[in-house]
């Protein structure tokens, strides 16, 4: 009575067996769960405890069948698992041949196993992390940006010409192919030169305008415009500058600091302006570094990776472009295009693939985990955002196991990153907030 396990694909990352789960095996599964239930089994006509046996099993058989059945193949997935050193990428793929009653049991399972990762020699991982060197220019830069929300607007003379900066009030009416389009046509209008608050460069064509000027302003719309029927179309606006007006920052005292903000002084602000740059920068310092990890990592370590689990991946990333198709249908010209995207995508599905898989080695050797407290810290920072809903947030984790298991791998991911910034070979380097603002554009472009 003993389940045949048959082996029928034997690849590095991927096994297939075929099982079969004697009748005979199930058989004595259903008498001994029928003989358990029998003592406190109750029916109409019968004593409880005395119902026979086969009433029970016409009743119930095929209930009973199912779940000894289940019971059997998930001892068996096991016992295969255990016996072969597997380490599976992801839940066995059951396909049920045969299940009936009075026949054997038959199915298959396709496996799909985590690789073998070679040795990771972080002394090799020739990585920066770029540091912010934060100075007091900075600071007032970042205070100045804080204070154009407060600006107060000058209206200017007839003559005066709009720069940068500068705000003009004026009316508007967009047309394509000489058609208006809904949603194009505005009066009274404050746009701020440079903000880039339009598309295209259409506050650059109004530097140098004056109260009074019409202008013809020519624009394109982005390809990926939110908007399908106005995507990648040229369009034309014609313009009347009723104002120019220039911005006026308020007198930074006390009294206007406490009035504004709630806080006792200048210098108070300048403080918590200083800790919101240096946060900001530490955050997109330690995002760079492990954007440039991950690219040393995916080059360095190039192994073969289950193919199940890249593709719930790529599922995943092209969710996100199949909803932006729903507003955009015409994103892409062509089928070749599509394919392109798609396999940009697998490109970075791999990529995020063998990195998560490198980190969890690299935590593994080093017993890297995340302890009930780091857990409880890290849903004290999420209930903190949530003010009036903790309850809520709270019920969704004790509910959503997953959930607090995306917890537990983003705290291992981030002490992880943790250890790896400890090395040695990790060289660290101060630059300017502009270099640094440099680099992180250019990584996000790319």
């Amino acid at each position: 009575m003993d389940v045949i396990i048959k082996n029928t694909l034997d690849k590095k990352l991927k096994k297939d067996y075929h099982i079969v789960i004697p009748n005979l095996l199930i058989q004595s599964k259903i008498d001994q769960n029928i003989a358990k239930i029998k003592v406190n089994l109750s029916m109409s006509g019968f004593r409880k405890g005395h119902v026979p046996e086969d009433v029970i099993k016409q009743k119930y058989g095929n209930s009973i069948m199912a779940d000894e059945a289940d019971k059997v193949i998930s001892d068996t997935l096991q016992k295969i698992v255990k016996d072969n050193n597997l380490k599976p990428a992801l839940p066995p793929k059951i396909d049920i041949k045969t299940f009936e009653s009075g026949k054997d049991v038959e199915f298959t399972a396709s496996i799909e196993i985590y690789p073998t990762v070679p040795e990771i020699e972080l002394n090799k991982a020739k990585v920066v992390k770029r540091e912010a060197e934060i100075t007091s220019s900075d600071v007032d830069e970042a205070l100045n940006k804080l204070l154009k929300f407060y600006r107060t607007w000058d209206e200017q003379a007839d003559s005066y010409k709009a720069k940068n900066g500068d705000a003009v009030n004026i009316d508007y009416v967009g047309k394509i192919d000489k058609v208006e389009f809904e949603g194009g046509a505005a009066k009274g209008h404050q746009l701020e030169l440079g903000s880039k608050s339009f598309i295209d460069d259409f506050e650059d064509q109004l530097v140098g305008k004056k109260a009074g000027d019409q202008v013809k302003v020519k624009v394109k719309f982005p390809k990926e415009y939110h908007s399908a029927e106005f995507a990648g179309k040229a369009a034309e606006f014609e313009v009347t500058v009723n104002k120019v007006l220039v911005g006026k920052l308020p007198e930074v005292n006390d009294e206007f600091v406490k009035n504004t903000f709630g806080i006792e002084s200048k210098t108070k602000l300048e403080e918590e302006v200083k800790k919101q740059v240096e946060g900001n920068y530490q955050n997109i310092s330690r995002s760079l570094f492990k954007k440039e990890f991950f690219d040393f990592a995916n080059k360095k370590y190039d192994f073969e990776l289950p193919e199940g689990l890249v593709e719930e991946q790529l599922k995943t990333l092209w969710a996100e472009v199949e909803e932006e198709l729903k507003t955009n249908p015409n994103k892409f010209k062509n089928d070749k295009e599509k394919e392109k995207e798609k396999a940009e995508k697998r490109e970075i599905a791999e990529r995020m693939i063998r990195c998560g898989i490198i980190l969890s080695e690299l935590a593994q050797k080093n017993k890297i985990e995340a302890t009930n407290d780091d857990i409880n810290k890290e849903l004290s920072k999420i209930l903190s955002r949530f003010a009036g809903q903790e309850k809520a947030v709270m019920d969704y984790y004790q509910k959503n196991p997953n959930a607090v298991q995306q917890l537990r791998g983003s705290i291992i991911e981030e002490k992880t990153i943790d250890f790896i910034l400890a090395q040695d070979a990790i060289e660290k380097k101060k630059i300017s907030i502009k270099e640094l603002d440099k680099v992180w554009q250019k990584a996000n472009e790319e």
